[in-house]
């Protein structure tokens, strides 16, 4: 299995719990909030650096500061500071709502109009799987990542909550 990202509903008082914890109790705390089903998920998958690169020009591997589009898929704030931990990040709801209307700007249709496999390839996206052969169907996959996200960011806006996002 490779590595996939997880996007959690969060409200402010979540997220602020979850800034006390160590690293240990983090990773912990997020797998059982998950797993109790109380919270909204999206699951953006293996899709999460290529969807990055679409939206950023960029890999997620070197998130994009003050980048709303890099911050829909990477976060605002990483929960540690330390480079070997676990990639937790969270997003506030006031960020979420500006995130929001960024993804509804966005024209991904346009973006993915000239879409390369072979572009995000050669930029070491993640995961290797961008084929010339398999341009039509990951062009699909990305559009309806970007959309399903697009949705995601906006019901956590209607709601006020926050996210936090779990790459693993």
């Amino acid at each position: 299995m490779g590595m996939t990202a997880c996007h959690m509903e969060a409200d402010l008082n979540l997220i602020e719990r979850l800034k006390t914890k160590s690293e240990e109790d983090l990773f912990e705390a997020i797998e059982e909030l998950e797993e109790e089903g109380a919270h909204r998920v999206y699951y953006l998958d293996k899709m999460w650096d290529g969807l990055h690169y679409i939206l950023t020009g960029a890999s997620a591997t070197t998130p994009i500061r003050d980048h709303l589009l890099s911050e829909a898929v990477v976060g605002t704030a990483m929960f540690s500071e330390d480079e070997s931990a676990d990639f937790i990040s969270y997003i506030y709801p006031k960020r979420v709502r500006e995130i929001s209307s960024a993804l509804e700007m966005f024209d991904i249709d346009n973006a993915l109009s000239s879409f390369s496999p072979g572009e995000l390839a050669k930029n070491d996206i993640y995961p290797a799987i961008w084929h010339k052969s398999d341009k039509d169907s990951l062009r699909e996959e990305l559009a309806a990542a970007f959309h399903e996200l697009k949705a995601f960011f906006s019901a956590m806006a209607s709601d006020s909550k926050g996210i936090v996002i779990s790459i693993y």
